[in-house]
């Protein structure tokens, strides 16, 4: 589809507001020979949802908020650490998924739950992206550390070769994300933050749901013998 950029349009927000990667945007649309300078009244072209990776299907379809905030603070920075790269974390959650997905991939029969596992980990990359990019708005740096305790891989629930056990602990750890991302929305207040934290539950609250169907087939599972 074509848009009719707007005043304060920019490719970014434009992205976000179409549940698009900004890369794929840009290779959209060559004939922009500058993409951080567009101007209203030029058309760009939106790739249809036919266009997108695999991993959007694990993504509710409703957009990203813009990625803006209300003025720098260090405080809600340090807050939204937790979330970055805390024990209850995006990182923790990119880890702990690609984990587990590379152990289920290689096991026979379990190659769409290692898909699914995949898929959700790539979306909890966007929401790492979009969550360093706020702390860097608020002032801050997006290392990789929560109170002043460094991310450790002691975080992550291996539980090596048990697809079940694997399963019910992502289910555990989204659930613990949903109610930190609301604990946090009653932290801040800032209207944008809390939009995209808000949104950002939405996606968890739609991983626990494919995350139970997952394990309800699995049912009875039984480790091969290796």
């Amino acid at each position: 589809m074509n848009y009719t950029v707007q005043s304060g349009d920019t490719m970014n927000s434009i992205s976000q507001r179409y549940n698009l990667d900004l890369d794929q945007l840009i290779a959209a649309n060559p004939h922009i020979s500058n993409p951080h300078e567009i101007h209203p009244g030029q058309e760009i072209i939106v790739p249809s949802s036919g266009s997108h990776s695999r991993h959007h299907q694990y993504r509710l379809s409703e957009p990203y908020p813009e990625i803006k905030v209300m003025g720098e603070n260090l405080h809600y920075a340090a807050l939204l650490h937790e979330d970055f790269a805390g024990k209850v974390s995006e990182v923790t959650a990119v880890m702990q998924y690609t984990h587990h997905q590379l152990e289920l991939d290689m096991m026979p029969g379990l190659q769409e739950a290692a898909e699914l596992l995949e898929g959700i980990s790539i979306v909890e990359m966007k929401h790492l992206e979009m969550l360093g990019k706020t702390i860097i708005l608020l002032g801050g740096a997006p290392q990789y550390n929560s109170n002043f305790q460094l991310w450790t891989p002691l975080y992550v629930s291996y539980c090596d070769f048990n697809p079940v056990l694997q399963i019910q602990e992502d289910i555990q750890g989204e659930l613990d994300a949903i109610a930190q991302y609301h604990h946090h929305i009653r932290m801040i207040d800032d209207p944008f933050i809390q939009a995209l934290l808000a949104r950002i539950i939405k996606d968890e609250e739609d991983h626990v749901r494919r995350l139970t169907i997952q394990l309800n087939k699995l049912g009875q599972w039984h480790c091969p013998k290796r």
